[in-house]
């Protein structure tokens, strides 16, 4: 048996007993696991899904109907020599200023499987963009 294979199942063994002591746990103290599911699904429901659903609908609709390419075709001119990335980046910036940064960042990704940006322009994009967030002063 060679030595990554032992280091293999031994992190298999420790990660199986720890699930099997968090299920234990959770038997044991199923009140308190319970009260703990609900107010975190309350807090998704209450702060999160609603702060960030608008900003992710709006985005596909914008992409979808081509509004982004066309923005993108005439910011290219102020995004290419500024920033270094494509028109259609300044998209993903005001989005970023908007919501924060998982917008951003899902943003980029789109892009960047749409062929719209290379790698080192999404990369530079999240770089300038991952600071805009609304809630950075509080």
């Amino acid at each position: 048996m060679g030595q990554a294979r032992i280091e293999g199942r031994s992190a298999t063994l420790a990660m199986g007993l720890g699930a099997l002591l968090v299920t234990m746990a959770l038997i044991a103290y199923s009140e308190a696991g319970f009260h703990a599911a609900v107010s975190g699904l309350r807090l998704f429901f209450d702060v999160v899904l609603p702060s960030l659903l608008p900003f992710f609908l709006l985005s596909e609709l914008l992409l979808a109907l081509g509004v982004v390419h066309f923005l993108g075709e005439w910011l290219e001119p102020i995004m290419r020599p500024v920033f270094n990335v494509p028109g259609v980046g300044s998209f993903v910036f005001s989005m970023g200023l908007a919501a924060g940064y998982p917008m951003d960042a899902v943003l980029t990704a789109k892009l960047r499987r749409q062929n719209l940006c290379t790698r080192a322009e999404g990369e530079r994009l999240l770089a300038f963009t991952n600071s805009a967030d609304p809630c950075l002063g509080l």
